[in-house]
């Protein structure tokens, strides 16, 4: 205490002193109780403010921090304040007096004085003691009449321990009611840093803290509500990011959200009560098939590799008693896959994104269905569907194209069939197959080796062969028809073969052969004569639009009437081309027939060049100049256009009758020929059938029908069906050389007529039938041989006179004609013998493949060696009237040649050697007619000899068409004569080797028929100088 405290207590009574000691006691308990309530506060208030704040969330550490720091603050802030009043700067008694002048204003001031006065450093410096203590005196009086305690205001010391009360029964309220919570309260506030979890009155339990969920696709949010108090709300939230809150109702202890889909990934909120629970979700696609492969293993018998094949449908076709097995690749990595089939479910090998199934054997139709799960539990959109149906191995399909339904060939020539097999797995063999029909008994198919051919391997599936059919060399007779198939097998054990359509193949002898020829051509006439009418009608019109008036002229529908001329101008130019080439295929098939001379030959090549040249010329001028005449502006000069073209027109008409007339006579020469032999052929037949009978006679004669062995009664039956079908010919032939006679006038014909109509042909001939029938032998034979001499007589009577052709002369130019006429007709024997040659190395080659057949190899190589050995009596024949020394020594190298031929097939030997030798004489064929052609053209300087070179120019370039249009002579549709038409057809294979010309430098030979091929050489320079001469006569024209 201070001199002037200490003196001032001197100075103060004792009274006045212990009303300030009462002053002093009472703040003391005042400023301590506000500094405990106020701590006590802090720290009870800052723990319920995080008890309270942990209830609505999870209070993060820094606020349970600042919590922590705020409760200490305010309690440490309340001791300082404290200890700052009461022990670093303690009150003294000017404050006291201070205090208790705010409460008793009047003595307060007074009493501050006193106060003052006893602090010597504050006196002034003159005042009176005795003054000084009766003031004192008369303030303590006062004072004892006055209560200093209340100086001190009780006040904020209650309202702050209401306030701290109030906080501590608040916690103690809540640490009876959920002690748990207070506890964790407690700790989180007491350890700000420290990882203790919030203590919630519900917990939530079963939600994951992140769900991968299908993009787009509503899907389901599920979880187990734990109540750990008294308070059990009944709703849950659920809140995706800030959308609207999703509530749902709790079901006991369960709640589910159903949350609409979504795109884009976040975070879903769950809270029920005071318990939150975050949710990641993370949308993504679900799991798709990439990719997915059937692995099939094909029957044995097939012996294919594994087939992989990639499945891009919901259906799989697949052989029957095959396995098969998948693999397949989805987008995600998986936990699952499955497949299920017809209902049966079976777990698949998986790893990473890639699974794979176990075989399955394909017995029938089966349902796939394949399942899988990726690692995020997610399913695939949808199960692949697959169905699997088992197919049967279909039998091969043989086809042989475009050939025609109905056929007709010569028995020497050979008919190729270009067969294409095709096969869904593999064909194995291929063949042709064929029976003859009209027989008493149904003969079964006849298959021969050399039609037989084998396919490589058992995985082709589509095979293409040819066959080269040869009636000479599988021994089937003139005159027979015969039914002819593909075959085709695949490698199905104890599958029978498939089939074609049967294809009708007419084996003809050269009678018939010519007669379809000769119908053929007749067609052609009929439809010439539709040319000259056409023709005439478009040289009216032009000689209308000539005759027309300027106006006219001018007008623009006489323009399109022009261009209408015109242009029916070149239909009918192209309608004649058209004959001309139909006229020359079947001139290709006459020459085939050695029933046609060469002569004949001739006179029709001449005819079809006539037709050619006639549209090249006439009629394309005619043609060009109305085009002119359309296109002019001035009307003077369409009318001279138009007559010009008229012009042409006319010269066209004049040019057409005139070649109406010459075919004509050519077909009357031409159907007296065939009538001839067919009168001829009827004689054969009935010297044939006279023939068989005299053979059995002696084992026949004198017995009745029923008395006769079974196997001559069968054979007794099969001469009068013969011999009724010779009576019906024979009737037919009557018939039609009566009505040719009726049309020509000329008095052989008649005569032949007139003797058959009075032999009565068709009654004796059946009466003949009749004594057959009866067993009538002899005088069956008797007749038959008369019949036979009358049939060949009347034949002669009915043959056209052969044309001479020796020029009549031996002048320059008469001999030039005859030197030239004869090399023609040794080009057109020489060009019929190569075709001939052709097909016999054709047919060598196919009895080289028949070995293994001996029956059928020795006749057919006896067959073979006859017509060889007449095709050299031809050669000879040629050698024999040919009298150009050029000539003589090819010709026998060519007949030198075919002497090897003979000698070897006479041994019989038919192998590459035999092959050889028939190829080198086609290639001595071909130097002979190079050489012929040579010979034209060293002597083409007259005008004679000039068409002479453009006629075999012609005829050359008909060999080049034929090469080009193959195999095909449609059937005639005419009626009357024979009608067995079809298709002669006749194909070669191609020369190996060179040809070698006597001067020439090498060249290529070509097939004389069938598939297109190589031009010969010797066609080209000839074809070449008869196209210029063409485009000559084409330039002289328009000039």
């Amino acid at each position: 205490m201070s001199h002037k405290e200490q003196f001032s207590r001197e100075d103060i009574p004792d009274e006045l002193r212990q009303q300030f000691a009462v002053v002093l006691r009472r703040l003391w308990r005042v400023e301590t109780t506000m500094a405990v309530c106020l701590a006590a506060a802090g720290l009870f208030g800052s723990y319920l403010v995080l008890f309270f704040s942990d209830r609505l969330w999870d209070s993060p550490g820094w606020l349970r921090l600042g919590l922590l720091s705020a409760g200490v603050g305010v309690a440490v802030a309340s001791v300082v304040w404290w200890l700052s009043r009461w022990v670093f700067h303690k009150r003294d008694t000017r404050a006291l007096a201070k205090l208790v002048q705010r409460r008793y204003r009047r003595l307060g001031d007074r009493l501050l004085g006193i106060v003052e006065l006893a602090d010597e450093e504050k006196r002034p410096a003159i005042f009176s003691p005795a003054l000084y203590e009766a003031a004192i005196s008369q303030v303590a009086v006062e004072a004892l009449k006055l209560d200093f305690g209340e100086t001190v205001n009780p006040r904020p010391a209650r309202q702050r321990a209401l306030v701290a009360a109030a906080l501590v029964a608040v916690a103690v309220i809540a640490w009876a009611v959920i002690p748990q919570a207070g506890w964790n309260t407690l700790q989180r506030w007491g350890l700000p840093a420290a990882d203790i979890s919030r203590h919630t009155l519900v917990r939530l339990a079963g939600f994951p803290g992140e769900m991968v969920v299908a993009k787009g696709e509503p899907f389901d949010v599920n979880g187990v509500v734990e109540y750990r108090s008294f308070w059990r709300p009944g709703t849950a939230s659920a809140r995706f990011n800030d959308s609207k809150p999703i509530l749902a109702d709790i079901a006991g202890t369960n709640v589910n959200f159903t949350v609409s889909g979504k795109v884009e990934g976040g975070a879903l909120t769950v809270k029920v009560g005071d318990a939150r629970h975050p949710v990641e979700i993370r949308p993504v696609q679900r799991p798709a098939m990439r990719e997915l492969h059937a692995s099939i293993e094909l029957p044995a018998y097939l012996q294919y590799p594994v087939q992989n094949e990639a499945v891009q449908a919901a259906f799989l076709p697949v052989l029957r008693g095959s396995t098969v097995s998948f693999r397949g690749r989805v987008s995600r990595e998986l936990n699952h896959a499955q497949l299920t089939i017809d209902e049966v479910a079976k777990t698949m090998n998986f790893r990473e994104n890639f699974f794979s199934s176990t075989a399955h054997e394909v017995r029938g139709t089966s349902h796939f269905a394949f399942t899988w799960r990726d690692k995020h539990d997610l399913d695939g959109a949808a199960a692949w569907q697959l169905n699997v149906e088992a197919i049967d191995d279909i039998a091969p399909r043989p086809d042989l194209g475009t050939l025609g339904r109905d056929l007709a060939i010569l028995e020497t020539e050979v008919l190729e069939l270009n067969a294409t097999v095709r096969d869904d797995f593999g064909v194995k063999e291929a063949g042709v197959e064929w029976r003859a029909l009209g027989q008493a008994e149904e003969v079964p198919p006849q298959i021969a080796a050399a039609l037989t051919a084998r396919a490589n391997g058992t995985q082709e599936t589509e095979f293409e062969t040819g066959f080269h059919f040869s009636p000479a060399v599988l021994g089937i007779g003139k005159d027979t028809t015969i039914e002819l198939a593909v075959w085709a097998t695949d490698h199905l054990p104890d599958r029978k073969p498939s089939r074609t359509m049967p294809y009708r193949l007419h084996i003809l002898g050269i009678e018939d052969h010519a007669e379809m020829v000769r119908q053929k051509l007749e067609e052609i006439l009929e439809n010439l004569e539709e040319v000259s009418r056409a023709e005439e009608d478009i040289a009216e019109d032009t000689r209308e639009l000539s005759e027309s008036d300027d106006d006219t002229l001018a007008k623009r529908k006489t323009n399109e009437k022009i261009e209408k001329t015109a242009e029916e101008q070149r239909e009918n130019a192209q309608d004649l081309k058209d004959l001309a080439k139909e006229g020359a295929n079947a001139l290709m098939e006459a020459m085939r027939n050695p029933a046609f001379d060469e002569q004949t030959l001739r006179d029709w090549a001449q005819n079809m060049q006539k037709m050619s040249e006639l549209a090249d010329q006439q009629m394309k001028q005619a043609q060009s100049k109305l085009g002119e005449a359309q296109q002019g502006g001035d009307p003077q000069e369409k009318k001279e256009k138009l007559a010009d073209a008229l012009e042409e027109e006319e010269d066209a008409l004049d040019e057409l009758a005139d070649l109406q007339d010459k075919v004509n006579k050519d077909l009357d020469n031409l159907q007296a020929l065939t009538l001839s032999q067919r009168l001829r052929k009827v004689g054969k037949e009935e010297m044939a059938l006279r023939i068989k009978i005299k053979d059995i006679i002696q084992e026949t004669i004198g017995l009745t029908p029923d008395d006769l062995p079974e196997r001559h009664t069968r054979a007794n039956g099969r001469f009068t069906k013969s011999q009724g079908r010779t009576q019906a010919k024979a009737v037919e032939l009557q018939g039609e050389i009566s009505r040719f006679y009726e049309r020509t006038g000329k008095g052989q014909y008649g005569e032949v007529s007139r003797e058959m109509e009075t032999e009565k042909t068709g009654e004796s001939l059946a009466e003949i039938e009749q004594q057959i029938s009866s067993n009538i032998s002899m005088l069956a034979i008797r007749n038959l041989g008369d019949w036979s001499e009358n049939f060949e007589a009347w034949a002669k009577k009915l043959e056209p006179p052969k044309k001479d052709d020796d020029g009549g002369g031996q002048g320059g130019g008469q001999g030039g004609e005859k030197k030239t006429n004869d090399l023609m007709k040794l080009l057109y024997s020489m060009l019929r013998l190569r075709e001939s040659e052709i097909q016999h190395r054709q047919q060598t080659a196919l009895l080289e493949q028949q070995k293994g057949e001996v029956d059928i190899y020795t006749k057919g190589v006896g067959r073979v060696l006859q017509m060889h050995a007449d095709s050299m009596l031809e050669l000879n024949r040629m050698q024999f009237e040919t009298v150009e020394p050029a000539m003589l020594d090819p010709l026998q190298e060519t007949f030198d040649s075919m002497e090897i031929t003979d000698n070897l097939l006479d041994k019989p030997q038919t192998d590459l050697v035999t092959l050889e030798a028939q190829t080198g004489s086609i290639r001595a064929m071909s130097d002979v007619i190079n050489l012929i052609n040579e010979e034209i053209k060293r002597d083409s300087g007259q005008q004679g000899q000039s068409k002479a070179q453009q006629e075999m120019a012609f005829m050359m370039a008909m060999m080049a068409m034929k090469q080009q249009m193959g195999q095909g002579m449609k059937q005639s549709q005419s009626g009357g004569g024979s009608q067995s038409g079809g298709t002669t057809s006749q194909s070669a294979s191609a020369l190996s080797g060179a040809a070698v010309g006597r001067e020439e430098s090498e060249r290529a030979i070509s097939r004389g028929s069938g598939a297109a091929a190589k031009l010969p050489e010797e066609f080209r320079e000839v074809l070449q100088d008869y196209f210029k001469a063409v485009e000559a006569m084409e330039g002289d024209g328009q000039q």
